[in-house]
């Protein structure tokens, strides 16, 4: 049995992983899903990191929207990592920001809605959350989801990433099939840049280890078997 580390994304937190946690538990391992600051991506990535060097024996990581930069950094030089999973996740090259990665796809359809508050802290919308994050979740949850959504620092967009972990580890990807946030087309040339083991997920939102817990599951009990 393994450590599973689970790195949520912007406007979000550790909870965005409750529909996951279940099965890998029920698997055998060890799960830890860490909350992080959303101040910056450096102050994610030590965080992360400090959750990751304390777990004795070996560790898939996984990464969720931009907890998929934060892994990409935090994983880098890792004595324990066995794997990285991303799910609808960032996964930049070194000198790469998320800005740029997004530039040759247009920008997607919610972009216009995000609002950046007078302490720089970016958020959607509640309404906007729900129709463009997590349009296929339980309406119910959709709107928790978005009521408790954890404001992020705007200038994460332009973060200059490091060198990656995933040219160091074994890799597999989780693509939303109908991702409105990132989008699903940058998910899949991302996915086979690293080489990675994909699955879709058909129509899947954004928050597709919400909508499809047991699709996301499955993907990282595979990378916890590698």
């Amino acid at each position: 049995m393994v450590n599973i580390l689970l790195v949520h994304g912007a406007i979000a937190d550790g909870s965005s992983w409750s529909g996951v946690v279940p099965t890998l538990q029920a698997a055998g391992h060890h799960v830890v899903a860490v909350q992080q600051p959303l101040s910056s991506i450096p102050d994610d990535v030590t965080k992360v990191r400090q959750a990751l060097d304390i777990l004795e024996g070996p560790t898939v990581v996984v990464g969720h929207s931009f907890g998929g930069c934060v892994i990409t950094n935090a994983a880098h030089g890792a004595r324990n990592v066995k794997g990285l999973v991303y799910v609808a996740a960032f996964a930049p090259d070194e000198g790469e920001t998320v800005t740029a990665l997004g530039e040759p796809f247009g920008r997607p359809p919610s972009a216009q809605f995000f609002v950046t508050d007078p302490q720089g802290r970016v958020t959607l919308p509640q309404d906007k959350f729900v129709e463009y994050f997590a349009f296929d979740v339980d309406p119910v949850q959709a709107r928790i989801m978005a009521a408790v959504q954890g404001p992020s620092d705007a200038a994460r967009f332009d973060f200059v990433s490091g060198p990656p972990a995933w040219r160091e580890f074994p890799s597999w990807y989780v693509v939303a099939g109908n991702d409105l946030i990132i989008g699903t087309q940058l998910e899949e040339v991302l996915a086979e840049r690293m080489g990675a083991k994909t699955t879709k997920v058909a129509g899947a939102s954004h928050a597709v280890m919400v909508s499809n817990p047991e699709a996301v599951a499955q993907a990282i009990l595979e990378a916890a078997a590698g």
